[in-house]
This record gives structure tokens, C-alpha cells and sequence, in this order.
């Protein structure tokens, strides 16, 4: 593994976080930011002594990242960051092009004036934010607070596990396609202009057309990284 006391952004500490919270999160954030990139190895004893704990919290917080998908265990090798696979991407956003505008139809008739306001506050922190792995959580954040106004608890923790399942995905794709940033903070605030005017089939669109940006951005990257070999 590369150097890995350059991978964390000392950043992350601080607070009231517990070890095994500042672990998880500097190794999310790591991951996210396309700084350990898919396939590689996350040694126990290396991660822990270059974030200065012991490997308890190391092994607590790779068993959490293994359960959100950032990570996997491999009988020979340990754990690794999870690798990306087009394949998975492309079932992952053909369903949710099938569930989201459905969760869209429901929660535009029961959008209230406090939910808009929390999602204009969350579309500026994400064109004020440059780091990718706070973008992704503001991102995921954006859309669930929507979703999770429609009242149907079951379809959204359906889509709340298929946007836990995107996000490598997403951040792999701010990190080699820069542009993808700026098009997708510009589709929120389509998505948002919607909201506010309780225009739900414009809503529907709009959520459509990003969710189709976001793939050919992972298919761009893809093509770049094949380019390189």
C-alpha cells in the first residue's frame, strides 16, 4: 500500500468522535475521495498505526464499511476496498430509474415549506463543497430528505440501500470526471426549481435526466481508466 499517513486529511478528527468513528470516517473519506482506490488492501496493524490507535477500532470500522459496501473481506488478502463493476452499476441504476420517479410522484404533494428550506441549504453546502466524500453525503442526504416525504417507508429504505450501494460509484466518478460536480449540482437545482413548484411530472424529469448523467459519468470514467491500460 502506498504511504498512508498521505491518504487521511487529519481533518476528519476532532469533535467528540469516538476512535472507532474517526477510523471509519477517514477511511470513508479516503475511499470516496478516490485516494484508496478499488482493490486495494487495508492492513489492520498499517491503518492503525497511522491513525495512532490500536485495531480494535480499525477492525469495528471495516466490519461497518463492509456493511455499507465500501469494503469486502477476501479469504486470502483481508479486507480490500470494494472494486467497481459496471455491471453491478448498471442493475444498481436501472432500478432506481424505475423506483425513484415513483417515489418523486409521492412526495411532491406532501412537500412543506421547512423541507424545501433544508434542501436549498443542502444544494449550497454541495456547490460550496470541494472535498468528494462530504459532496456524496450531501448528495445521498438531498435526495433521501425527498424521498423519505413521500410516507412510504418501505420504498424508501429500498432506494436508501440503492444510494448506499452508488456511492464508490459516485465518488469515483467526482474524482476522474471533474465536470460531473458542477452538471450535477446544476440538475439539483432543476430537481429543486421543481420542488418549489410543486411541478411533479418536471420533478420526474428532472430526476430521470440526473440520474442518466450520473452513469454516463461512471461509463466516461470507465473508458478513461481503459485508456490507461
Amino acid at each position: 500500500m502506498a504511504e498512508l499517513g498521505k491518504l487521511f486529511d487529519a481533518s476528519v478528527g476532532g469533535g467528540r468522535q469516538t476512535a472507532h468513528e474517526f477510523v471509519r470516517e477517514a477511511i470513508r473519506r479516503a475511499i470516496l475521495n478516490g485516494d484508496l482506490p478499488s482493490g486495494a488492501r487495508l492492513v489492520q496493524a498499517e491503518l492503525a498505526a497511522t491513525l495512532e490507535v490500536s485495531t480494535t477500532p480499525v477492525r469495528e470500522a471495516l466490519r461497518d464499511l463492509a456493511s455499507e459496501g465500501l469494503v469486502r473481506f477476501d479469504p486470502h488478502r483481508g479486507a480490500v476496498v470494494q472494486e467497481l463493476s459496471a455491471e453491478e452499476l448498471h442493475e444498481i441504476y436501472e432500478i432506481r430509474m424505475i423506483l425513484e420517479p415513483v417515489a418523486m410522484r409521492q412526495a411532491v404533494p406532501k412537500l412543506t415549506d421547512e423541507l424545501l428550506q433544508r434542501l436549498r441549504k443542502l444544494h449550497q453546502r454541495m456547490i460550496d463543497e470541494p472535498h468528494s466524500a462530504e459532496w456524496v453525503d450531501y448528495n445521498r442526504t438531498f435526495h433521501m430528505a425527498v424521498y423519505e416525504s413521500a410516507a412510504s417507508p418501505r420504498l424508501a429504505s429500498i432506494i436508501r440501500g440503492l444510494q448506499d450501494a452508488s456511492v464508490m460509484y459516485i465518488g469515483a466518478s467526482l474524482h476522474d470526471v471533474p465536470s460531473l460536480r458542477t452538471e450535477a449540482n446544476e440538475q439539483h437545482a432543476r430537481i429543486l426549481d421543481a420542488l418549489e413548484r410543486r411541478d411533479t411530472e418536471a420533478a420526474v424529469e428532472a430526476i430521470t435526466e440526473h440520474l442518466g448523467v450520473a452513469l454516463k459519468a461512471f461509463e466516461a470514467r470507465n473508458s478513461k481508466e481503459a485508456k490507461k491500460t
